[in-house]
């Protein structure tokens, strides 16, 4: 109940302005590209309308719910890590699912399994296996959360070896389709893809909201919450079972897109400070999905026609904001 308390003026205007900045960016992105379509050219011009919806449109909304997701998931994992720097990738996700799709590039598979490309389905099996390995250190009696970051962190470095390896062996053309991949992206989605990653999503959503109040409780140390009635083990291994699902539907539609986990949660905690985690989840996906979507317009229109992959935006724009954020005031980071 807590994100029912009685919440100060500023946090409600800001909550309010986050928003309206997110409901505008969602009707105005769609028409920034490498050609401007404006409401009278879609009215008039057929091929410019089915740009505009059947393109623009489900690029916009797989941004901002592949963003929301993945600044949700990192919220999660700062919590239930105690980690400031915990992001959904520390887990290993991501690092196994651009394994996964680099074993599919390198074996040059085609065709595609419930929807997904075969790359799309391997990149979900990666990111699967890589967290059957986090599990076998969950379950352990003796697991913390120290013990699992450890070991997510570990697979990340022992999955980056083996995709070097793959891109060595691979040949020119496929190591460029791997590194292509692996820079992330919301081209070429569809609303088929849509709806295929937001059922993952949705059940994340849903889970995540039940147990935030779990998450409120494991801030203050495994010992503490355990005295106030939380089920330590089982709140985190649902914590890291959803947010797997949720990245794992994120990556293999989108690939790994950096800093999102990481930024997103930071700057709502500086815009309404003190929120519990209830709030500061819809805050959170407000700002990451707003973010991508953003950096995924800027992505089409700096360098037309060609595009960059978005990425490399969020990379440059999320790395300098994050060391600024850390020097500037270091009690910002602290969950």
């Amino acid at each position: 109940m807590g994100c029912f308390m009685p919440l100060r003026k500023k946090t409600v205007v800001s909550i309010i302005a986050l928003g309206v900045v997110t409901f505008a960016s969602i009707i105005i992105c769609p028409m920034i590209g490498i050609v401007t379509i404006g409401p009278q050219r879609i009215l008039n011009d057929e091929n410019l309308r089915f740009i505009f919806f059947m393109i623009r449109i489900p690029r916009v909304l797989v941004a901002l719910f592949a963003g929301g997701g993945l600044a949700v998931a990192g919220m999660i994992c700062q919590g239930i890590f105690r980690n400031p720097l915990a992001d959904p990738y520390t887990l290993g996700v991501s690092s196994g699912a651009s394994l996964g799709a680099a074993l599919c590039i390198l074996a040059g598979v085609g065709g595609s399994v419930l929807g997904l490309s075969v790359v799309a389905a391997g990149a979900f099996a990666g990111a699967l296996c890589s967290i059957v390995i986090i599990y076998s250190f969950a379950w352990s009696r003796e697991s913390n959360s120290s013990t699992i970051l450890l070991a997510g962190v570990i697979v990340a470095t022992l999955c980056s070896g083996l995709i070097m390896f793959v891109h060595f062996v691979g040949g020119l053309h496929k190591s460029f389709q791997i590194v292509r991949w692996i820079m992330g992206g919301v081209d070429g989605v569809n609303y088929s893809l849509l709806i295929m990653m937001c059922i993952p999503l949705l059940i994340f959503f849903i889970i995540a909201w039940i147990f935030m109040p779990q998450l409120d409780q494991l801030l203050t140390g495994d010992n503490i919450a355990h005295s106030r009635g939380v089920d330590v083990r089982m709140s985190r291994n649902v914590f890291i079972a959803i947010v797997v699902l949720a990245v794992g539907g994120i990556v293999a539609v989108c690939g790994p897109i950096g800093f999102i986990g990481i930024l997103a949660p930071h700057a709502c905690r500086m815009l309404v400070p003190g929120i519990r985690h209830r709030l500061l989840l819809f805050c959170s996906f407000l700002s990451g999905g707003t973010f991508l979507v953003l950096a995924d317009t800027l992505a089409r229109s700096l360098v037309p026609p060609s595009e960059i992959p978005v990425g490399i935006i969020t990379s440059l724009m999320g790395g300098p904001f994050f060391l600024f954020v850390l020097f500037r005031n270091k009690k910002h980071l602290l969950i």
